[in-house]
């Protein structure tokens, strides 16, 4: 569940980031730790458009990739909000 004041936050920021990167924060801050391919699967949307959000996220220092999932075979980074 997300904070009254997160989604305060995250409203206003919405101007300069994109609905698309609030998207995918939002998700991060309720299913985290998480991958890039499973917010892709949450949001029905394409890897591509899910790994954007996730670079412009970690280049504003939105999220942080900390550790792995272990579950795969193929290593995927975790993905954790910087603040909550």
């Amino acid at each position: 569940m997300i904070h009254s004041n997160s989604k305060e936050a995250m409203a206003s920021i919405a101007p300069v980031t994109g609905q698309a990167r609030i998207e995918v924060l939002r998700v991060i801050k309720e299913k985290c730790p998480i991958t890039r391919q499973d917010i892709s699967a949450v949001l029905g949307w394409e890897i591509n458009r899910v790994t954007g959000r996730v670079s412009e996220l970690l280049e504003k220092n939105k999220i942080v990739e900390a550790g792995n999932d272990t579950s795969n075979r193929v290593k995927r980074g975790l993905l954790w909000p910087t603040s909550l």
